[in-house]
């Protein structure tokens, strides 16, 4: 399969800071790949340039070989955007906002009634689409901006932290609708969250600093810590000691001891046993342990 959306030689700079520095990669179709990365890794900038509203300060990026920012508004046709804030006119029901939405995509009003009607279903808000935008819930207002995107059954759709924000329950039920839409159609998706892109994303690229350190699948990222995650169980006091020199994933107190989750190459106390890495043990691993960082 060859690639859908080149980026190469990629950066963006603010004056003197740089945002993304001269980064490369290649998307396939019919994929969700994300970029995941602390805040302040430059994902949000790389998706606003993916989605045509900022432009590189070098560097270009195609689309079926073509530079996106030259096709313009043949390229933009093809894609739907959710940024990471949404916002609405005081007065705008779910409707109003969708309807507003297929008018700026020059959808025809037959077709977007019924697109409209689809989607409510499909992401769980037909029965409110009388209500004010702003009288929804965040998860509701993430799940209608969902919908706004997927409105002209885009080719690409990108989405920049789409469960910012989310509690739980909300967060499971946008990641499943994103799932469910990504079959036919490339996802571009950027994320802090890990637990987002853990299970659905074919690729993922891991950013700090405007650069990528990894690309890998999920699954290639947690094979890398096979052998470098380990459980070991102490008092409450050698805890507190033992934190500050030490990457720990998860603590849970056992009888009167703490089960303690520990991200280190060799084994970190006597009676630690290897424990089964997760995709959160590699994001851990690589932006707080990596050789030469403080802490390791």
């Amino acid at each position: 399969m060859n690639p859908i959306i080149q980026v190469e030689h990629f950066s963006k700079k603010y004056g003197d800071f740089t945002a993304v520095d001269d980064i490369s990669f290649s998307v396939d179709e019919g994929s969700i790949f994300a970029f995941l990365g602390p805040n302040g890794a430059g994902k949000t900038t790389l998706i606003r340039i993916l989605a045509d509203v900022l432009r590189p300060t070098r560097g270009r990026i195609l689309y079926d070989g073509r530079d996106i920012h030259a096709a313009g508004d043949a390229y933009r046709t093809k894609i739907g955007y959710l940024p990471q804030d949404v916002h609405f006119y005081d007065d705008f029901t779910g409707r109003d906002y969708l309807e507003y939405s297929a008018a700026l995509k020059g959808m025809e009003k037959a077709r977007a009634k019924k697109r409209i009607g689809e989607l409510a279903h499909s992401v769980g808000l037909w029965d409110d689409l009388k209500r004010k935008c702003t009288a929804y819930s965040g998860g509701m207002q993430r799940r209608l901006g969902i919908a706004q995107a997927l409105l002209d059954d885009p080719e690409i759709l990108i989405l920049d932290e789409p469960t910012s924000g989310l509690d739980p329950y909300e967060r499971i039920k946008f990641r499943n609708i994103i799932s469910a839409y990504a079959k036919d159609r490339l996802v571009l998706l950027s994320t802090h969250i890990v637990s987002d892109v853990e299970h659905i994303a074919a690729q993922i690229m891991m950013m700090e600093y405007g650069d990528i350190q990894h690309i890998h699948t999920g699954e290639e990222y947690v094979h890398m810590m096979e052998g470098r995650v380990w459980l070991a169980e102490m008092s409450a006091e050698q805890l507190m000691t033992y934190q500050n020199r030490a990457v720990i994933s998860n603590v849970r107190t056992k009888d009167s001891r703490m089960e303690v989750r520990i991200i280190r190459d060799t084994k970190p106390v006597p009676d630690a046993v290897q424990a089964v890495p997760t995709l959160e043990d590699a994001y851990l691993y690589l932006f707080n342990y990596l050789p030469g960082k403080a802490g390791r």
